[in-house]
């Protein structure tokens, strides 16, 4: 469709013209298109809960929160705005009101492996490590290759004080995503912890390869001290 906007456009175009401007980078004409869109039809639940989206990768997590509430407004049973604000508040540390939000997406979706994980985020923020363990195994059971869960339930495990389960989680997270840096750093860590200073510089070699920023992180990490 032309992208371009006249008289005629309808509130549902102008959703397409923001998805377009979101792929493109252009999230500053996406959210102007989405606006208008909501301009014309203030109860468009969609358009309220792109904005969302939109807002999310602009760094704007108090108006995102707002927007995916007015998509919640207009339609309480829409579970991935409810998913998406779970995460928005654990951006910000409201981690109480971020597994309220997760727990109604999985109500709504109980098959909905991210509002899973988003929940185990919620629950491992609030020190509640073994329930949060619960909830990626959730998630991992509906969605197998999910790294971002096994990542999680490998950081979890490692706060639990669990080697082996964390170290079978975080080597199946980099079977899943080989140039993850945080989980070869974590690994490092848990590496030091258990004596293997080979596996554990190895690790932690590779980890500031992939992120420079790590180096000075390390440099202050207990765990990783006589490593540097």
């Amino acid at each position: 469709m032309n992208t371009k906007p006249d008289a005629d456009t309808t509130p549902e175009d102008y959703v397409l013209i923001a998805t377009d401007h979101y792929y493109k980078g252009e999230f500053d004409k996406s959210l102007e298109a989405l606006d208008k869109a909501i301009e014309l039809r203030p109860d468009f639940a969609e358009a309220w809960y792109n904005k969302g989206v939109t807002l999310s990768v602009m760094g704007r997590t108090e108006e995102e929160i707002a927007a995916y509430d007015g998509a919640l407004g207009l339609n309480p049973d829409y579970a991935e705005a409810w998913n998406n604000k779970a995460s928005a508040l654990g951006k910000i540390n409201r981690l109480e009101e971020a597994l309220e939000s997760s727990d109604k997406a999985i109500e709504l979706k109980p098959g909905f492996a991210v509002a899973w994980c988003n929940k185990g985020a919620a629950l491992c923020g609030l020190g509640r490590d073994a329930e949060a363990v619960i909830a990626y195994e959730k998630a991992i059971e509906l969605q197998e290759n999910y790294f971002e869960a096994w990542y999680n339930k490998a950081v979890s495990l490692h706060n639990l004080e669990k080697p082996t389960g964390a170290l079978k989680a975080y080597n199946r997270t980099l079977e899943l995503m080989p140039n993850y840096a945080d989980a070869y750093y974590n690994r490092a860590g848990l590496y030091s912890q258990l004596g293997d200073t080979e596996k554990a510089n190895a690790d932690l070699k590779r980890a500031i390869e992939l992120d420079s920023s790590l180096r000075e992180r390390a440099k202050s990490d207990e765990a990783l001290r006589g490593l540097m």
